[in-house]
């Protein structure tokens, strides 16, 4: 495990943290969740995002969520592609099932790969997004998973 961090740690020192052709993104994020995202890039190479969702998975665990996220991009030598990850957090609130009128709050990572399509103002991402929830329901949720479509500006 300590190789396997130590490499991948390596890897991402040696790529050059890069911003994307745009500035700022709105768009869907649909996954394991449904939802809007907004992203503003603060510096060349980091950005924050703001995503607000419904999650889908399981009768019991629907929750309508906000989320932010500080990320940092590292350029994959292609065009347009890059790497992303970062810390974040997300409150919201359960709307149907077991848990329902239950809070949630949880510690979460974010990780990705990004997209620009040249010549266009718009970007393809997939991301996973595992979290640790707290309050209502507490415990490692990994599986979030999803697939963004924005409009850059």
């Amino acid at each position: 495990m300590k190789k396997a961090i130590i490499i991948i740690s390596a890897l991402l020192i040696t790529l050059s943290a890069k911003g994307q052709d745009y500035e700022r993104a709105v768009g869907a994020r649909l996954g394991t969740s449904i939802g809007a995202s907004y992203k503003q890039f603060v510096t060349a190479g980091s950005a924050f995002e703001v995503v607000t969702s419904l999650d889908l998975i399981g009768k019991n665990d629907r929750k309508l969520t906000l989320s932010a996220y500080g990320e940092y991009h590292y350029n994959l030598g292609v065009d347009g592609l890059s790497l992303f990850g970062g810390p974040g957090v997300s409150y919201g609130l359960y709307v149907a099932g077991d848990y329902r009128d239950g809070a949630v709050f949880s510690i979460d990572l974010i990780s990705g790969v990004e997209y620009k399509l040249p010549d266009y103002p718009f970007i393809l991402s997939f991301d996973w997004n595992p979290q640790l929830q707290m309050v209502t329901n507490a415990g490692i949720k990994p599986a979030n998973f999803g697939l963004s479509f924005r409009y850059t500006f």
